[in-house]
């Protein structure tokens, strides 16, 4: 007996099927693709039980042809490709022939269409059984029917959420869909109630009509941004520094209108913002990357989710230049209002584009822009114009008004000392640890501390509270030890030679990035070969980078910036990891030493560009309990 044998067509046509077809939402998307091959003005989506009992989706496009119609259910039947080359020149959303053939296996799908105002015919494919072509249908354009998805595969219906939710992923799908195609009417409804409605817009309006229900977005803090290099053009929608969120959910990548799943470019996009959001935090952006057809290949995955870009390191470099050229500075500024000091509410102030002039703006403290008493609510974050910005006005910086007035202990070994005890003791034993600590707090104590500033008190194991003239600062004790430490990696560079080289494998892109630029991470301590093609080893590495090995091999791995992002990132790996945590309780000693190099920066921020400093005046805390 025979063990090898061909399948059914109708089994293996729901196997094809389910790399296509997981949920309702995509049959939405693949429908909605086909419409705007089809050159729609307006496409309409309507769902009934979240889509599993009928899915219609309705389009005024170029419509189909009646001799055309048996053929659209078939396998890899296609009018957008006829020849191999065809692969390498794609300008349509569709290609390969699947969607309708996919949909079919596993539903029954009814397509009426007239092409071109001509008198329009329908037919019905029902779980992969045709049935005869038939007068009726609209008078323009095509309607695609799809009822009872699934139904002969309860298994599948099985995985499906509730029909609620799966009508919201679809919406989802037309939203996503229609951000890149802001001059097509969208309308969506559920169980034939209007859900959603977007008119033909600019593409910013568009991308700020779909976040509309965005309680977080301020839609006047947001700009355009605009590049052009090689092969390639860039286009985003993006937030100021003021607007930010805790995730990434709101970066979005599409390539030549394609919503992909591309994570070096939404990385492209948090390196470009860099020090101008608070750690943690991420902006909205949604980028559009238009690339010569040529350079890019989008039949890797079954929904069109995944792409390769053969000058992606490229892009990537350019989509950080264009964010950091483009999208201003603002530092924000945690402040007391004396209008409601009862309220205790967070909230987002003022832009940097709104912000006063300097001498409009006067204030007692130079170092700090006045913030403006027309804003109450309690506590609220004011955006300050840029460091940069600042300097350029003549205003003095962090230092002027948080530096020590030159009364640090004179004797070099005091800074050695300290130094020494702030480096990361990782490879130490624990009780080797907790001696040289308590060395190390012993000798500082005998040495003569600056005046300048009075050590309060820790609080929550992870602020350092400290007195300054007229002013209270709390200090991140963990961002700013890791600020403290990427400083003197920086300054140091030891280097160490592993005994066994590392050896990793990369994508093409990255290998021609290492292969042209390796010399930027031997700057840094890092001596990288390449034994064989997509292999390379990495042979040494900073002294405090050992037990981060892991890491900084994946971040070789993925990183195809320049000179900059790659020395920011490398060493905020390294120093991140050593420093001081957030929960261990810290000494007075360790948190003078620490507020020490903290008051003598320029700039208060750790490496991954989070201020790690508050600053609350003694008249503000006076305003915040009614004292006059």
């Amino acid at each position: 007996m025979n063990r090898i044998q061909l399948l059914d067509p109708i089994v293996a046509q729901r196997i094809a099927a389910g790399e296509v077809i997981e949920r309702p939402a995509s049959v939405v998307r693949e429908l909605v693709d086909n419409s705007i091959d089809a050159h729609a003005a307006s496409i309409t989506v309507t769902v009934h039980e979240g889509g599993l009992r009928r899915i219609s989706v309705i389009d005024d496009g170029d419509g189909i042809d009646k001799d055309d119609l048996p053929l659209c259910c078939k396998s890899h039947a296609t009018s957008k490709v006829s020849t191999l080359d065809d692969l390498y020149h794609l300008a349509t959303m569709g290609f390969r022939g699947e969607a309708l053939y996919s949909v079919a296996a596993c539903a029954k799908v009814t397509i009426a269409s007239s092409r071109m105002q001509a008198s329009p015919w329908q037919i019905t494919v029902d779980n992969g059984i045709s049935t005869d072509i038939i007068p009726g249908g609209p008078a323009i354009g095509t309607k695609v029917d799809v009822e009872d998805l699934f139904h002969d595969i309860p298994a599948r219906r099985m995985f499906l959420k509730r029909p609620s939710s799966e009508a919201t992923m679809c919406k989802n799908v037309l939203v996503e869909k229609a951000l890149a195609f802001p001059d097509i009417e969208f309308k969506f409804y559920s169980d034939d109630v209007l859900r959603l409605h977007l008119s033909p817009a600019s593409k910013r309006d568009r991308v700020l009509d779909a976040l509309s229900s965005d309680k977080n977005l301020i839609r006047g803090e947001t700009l355009e941004l605009y590049d052009t290099a090689g092969r390639f053009s860039l286009y985003a929608v993006a937030s100021t520094p003021a607007c930010y969120r805790s995730d990434r959910s709101q970066i979005k990548i599409y390539i030549n209108n394609r919503p992909v799943e591309e994570y070096s470019l939404v990385q492209a996009v948090t390196y470009g913002y860099g020090e101008m959001l608070p750690g943690g935090s991420f902006p909205y952006c949604y980028l559009f990357v238009t690339v010569d057809p040529t350079l890019v290949d989008f039949n890797i995955h079954p929904a069109k989710r995944e792409v390769k870009l053969r000058n992606k390191a490229e892009v990537h470099h350019q989509v950080v230049e264009m964010i950091r050229t483009q999208v201003r500075r603002a530092i924000p500024r945690l402040r007391i209002d004396a209008e409601e000091p009862s309220s205790a509410q967070l909230e987002l102030g003022q832009s940097a584009s709104a912000s006063p002039e300097p001498s409009q703006a006067p204030s007692q403290d130079p170092t700090y822009r006045q913030y403006d008493d027309s804003h109450s609510g309690g506590f609220s974050m004011e955006s300050a114009r840029g460091y940069g910005e600042r300097k350029t006005h003549g205003q003095p910086t962090f230092a002027t008004g948080a530096r020590f007035q030159e009364q640090r202990p004179e004797d070099p070994a005091w800074f050695a000392k300290a130094k020494e005890f702030l480096a990361p003791r990782h490879d130490a034993p624990q009780a080797k640890a907790d001696r040289k600590a308590s060395d190390a707090s012993q000798w500082i104590a005998q040495q003569p501390q600056s005046q300048d500033f009075i050590y309060l008190g820790q609080a929550f194991d992870l602020f350092l509270i400290a007195q300054k003239g007229d002013d209270i600062y709390l200090v991140d004790q963990h961002a700013a030890h890791e600020r403290i430490l990427f400083d003197e990696i920086r300054a140091r560079k030891d280097i160490q030679r592993l005994m066994v080289p590392l050896s990793f494998e990369v994508d093409r892109d990255v290998d021609r990035f290492l292969t042209e630029n390796s010399y930027i991470y031997a700057q840094f301590g890092i001596e990288l070969t390449r034994p064989e093609d997509l292999l390379w080893e990495l042979a040494t590495l900073p002294a405090l980078g050992k037990p981060m090995e892991a890491d900084i091999v994946k971040f070789i791995s993925t990183m195809t910036g320049d000179i900059a992002e790659i020395e920011k990132g490398l060493y905020a790996i390294i120093a991140c990891h050593a420093a001081i945590k957030d929960g261990d309780p810290v000494d007075q000693y360790t948190a003078k030493a620490i507020l020490e190099k903290v008051f003598a920066m320029e700039e208060p921020c750790c490496p991954h560009g989070r201020t790690f400093l508050v600053r609350i005046s003694k008249q503000e805390l006076w305003q915040a309990v009614g004292r006059t």
